[in-house]
């Protein structure tokens, strides 16, 4: 087990600092996004080296957008602008549609062509559905939480299947936390109506 740790210790860190963050999220609180920063940089290296580039590219994003949701839950200068939980807007849902479907096809296209990644299509897929819920997430738009479900329960395989055990287990927890961290949202949400 020590060996184990020794020679994975750059994915448990990384793990832990993951799960620290979801909490933090589900709590609406703003230091969930200094988490991710810290979080992201680890997982670039741990996914880059499982040969999963979307996923990589996928956490230089998630880092970026951490900047950006730390401004947006903690600097916004007015009161308006740093409003609480809201729901997604039809106009919202259709662009996030064609977003979404772009995104995919042009990664998977990228992936099968140019790499010599061994999951293509589940790296691309998982990725795309991140890039649109971490925006989400920075507008804290409740329906992001129904995007991470579906990520994190599908990420799940891909990681067994990659021998990511540390962040299939982490995953895991995504997936019941996704669901509490809807909940939450909802309490959330209702009180402010």
């Amino acid at each position: 087990m020590i060996e184990w740790l020794q020679n994975n210790w750059i994915e448990t860190v990384g793990a832990g600092l993951a799960l620290f963050y979801l909490i933090l999220e589900v709590r609406q609180n703003w230091i969930m996004w200094i988490i991710g920063i810290i979080s992201s940089i680890f997982y670039i290296y741990i996914f880059f080296e499982a040969q999963l580039y979307a996923e990589t590219g996928l956490n230089v994003y998630y880092a970026a957008m951490s900047f950006y949701g730390l401004y947006c839950w903690k600097f916004v200068p007015t009161k308006e602008e740093r409003r609480g939980v809201q729901q997604i807007s039809q106009s919202q849902i259709i662009k996030s549609g064609i977003i979404g479907g772009c995104l995919f096809a042009g990664l998977s296209f990228c992936l099968a062509r140019y790499t010599h990644s061994p999951v293509p299509f589940p790296d691309a897929f998982i990725a795309t559905l991140g890039i649109i819920a971490t925006w989400m997430t920075a507008k804290k738009i409740i329906e992001s939480w129904y995007l991470w479900i579906v990520s994190n329960f599908f990420a799940i395989g891909l990681y067994i299947y990659q021998q990511l055990y540390p962040t299939s287990v982490l995953y895991v927890v995504y997936g019941i936390l996704s669901i509490i961290g809807l909940r939450e949202w909802r309490k959330s949400l209702i009180q402010k109506l």
